[in-house]
């Protein structure tokens, strides 16, 4: 892949590799590897991706580390920033910085929102529309959201099916 960078996308404090970078995206503070799409109307702020990541249409990622192999679906949340509570609600804008970790191979179906200081573990595949609100261990499958949610070994859902 050769890098191409669109004219509307704004690159500010930031390295990006041989990458393609599309229309009205914003990468800040941020680190884009080789062979790596973002698509239209992102924002990767404070993060690191890795090469071969494909980080779909609509997508926010701030403050993660992405490893190689990763996609992001469609209108993904990355959010590794949230905020002090106490008795008297949320501080307003006092933010606290938790990285997010995708490792090796990681799938986030459209949709997925990922907490604070999550980590996902290599192979492992995120249902479309689901929320990860704490660590996942690799070659899982995580579907659906709290209080319901399902994380299943991926090799067991996969003989099941």
């Amino acid at each position: 892949m050769t890098d191409s960078i669109d004219e509307s996308a704004r690159v500010v404090d930031s390295t990006v590799g041989e990458a393609e970078i599309r229309e009205y995206v914003t990468v800040h503070d941020a680190e884009v590897g080789d062979d790596t799409c973002i698509h239209e109307r992102c924002s990767v702020k404070k993060s690191r991706v890795g090469d071969a990541v494909d980080i779909n249409t609509g997508s926010y990622v701030e403050n993660a580390e992405i490893d190689t192999n990763v996609q992001v679906g469609p209108n993904c949340s990355v959010v590794g920033v949230t905020h002090e509570l106490d008795e008297r609600g949320m501080t307003f804008r006092n933010d606290v910085f938790e990285r997010v970790v995708l490792h090796e191979g990681v799938f986030l179906g459209a949709s997925v929102v990922v907490g604070p200081g999550v980590e996902v573990g290599a192979g492992t595949v995120v249902a479309a529309g689901a929320t990860v609100p704490s660590d996942v261990g690799a070659g899982k499958i995580v579907l659906g959201v709290p209080p319901a949610q399902r994380v299943v070994d991926l090799q067991d859902w996969l003989a099941a099916g």
